[in-house]
């Protein structure tokens, strides 16, 4: 009995994604869920082990590429395939026209190595224009020793609120640590002047 052949839909174009669910299935893929943002997708990928990803852009929160390095780094074994989208070291990248047969080799191809892959940090300045207002003040206000329940005080929002903004900037960023974080907005000249506002909300 052959190996059954899973694979994840990552699209934030639902019409998109329900096209592709049912080409795949129509092919013998089960397709083990759609996930509508990258962030999403990284999770899906954590629980259901796909054998495959497919991620169709545009995908928001994290996009096609950081998604391909979260995955390859995390999880041994799983082909990635980006339909249309910037060349990835970390993925098969086709052309947004390509036929179902291109598709198919691509899902079925050899997963690349992780250990083959270069170890160069992400675009950062890509990956800061991707954050939100709020993570960005969240970022500075981690990276200057603001402690979490400091933080949902000044911005009047519970902690888990902050905690998952946290989990978010820990993937966008691809930071294992604080101290990555610290870096990271070191970098980019965040730690010190004034500090970014916003309004508060409830």
């Amino acid at each position: 009995m052959s190996e059954t052949r899973t694979v994840l839909v990552a699209s934030g174009d639902r019409l998109f994604a329900g096209a592709a669910r049912r080409f795949l299935d129509a092919r013998g893929w089960e397709v083990t869920g759609i996930a509508a943002d990258g962030l999403q997708a990284l999770a899906a990928v954590a629980r259901r082990a796909p054998r495959a990803v497919l991620v169709i852009p545009d995908l928001p929160r994290l996009g096609p590429s950081a998604l391909a390095r979260q995955v390859r780094r995390r999880h041994e074994g799983i082909s990635l395939v980006i339909l249309g989208g910037p060349q990835s070291e970390d993925a098969t990248v086709l052309s947004p026209d390509a036929n179902g047969e291109a598709i198919l080799a691509a899902l079925t191809s050899p997963p690349r190595s992780a250990g083959s892959l270069p170890t160069e940090r992400p675009d950062s300045v890509a990956v800061l224009r991707s954050l939100t207002s709020r993570e960005r003040l969240i970022l500075k206000l981690l990276a200057e020793g603001v402690g979490v329940r400091e933080i949902a005080d000044q911005l009047d929002v519970s902690q888990h609120t902050i905690r998952t903004h946290m989990q978010n900037l820990y993937a966008k960023l691809d930071a294992h640590s604080r101290l990555d974080v610290v870096r990271f907005a070191a970098e980019h000249g965040l730690v010190g002047g004034e500090m970014e506002t916003e309004p508060h909300r409830s």
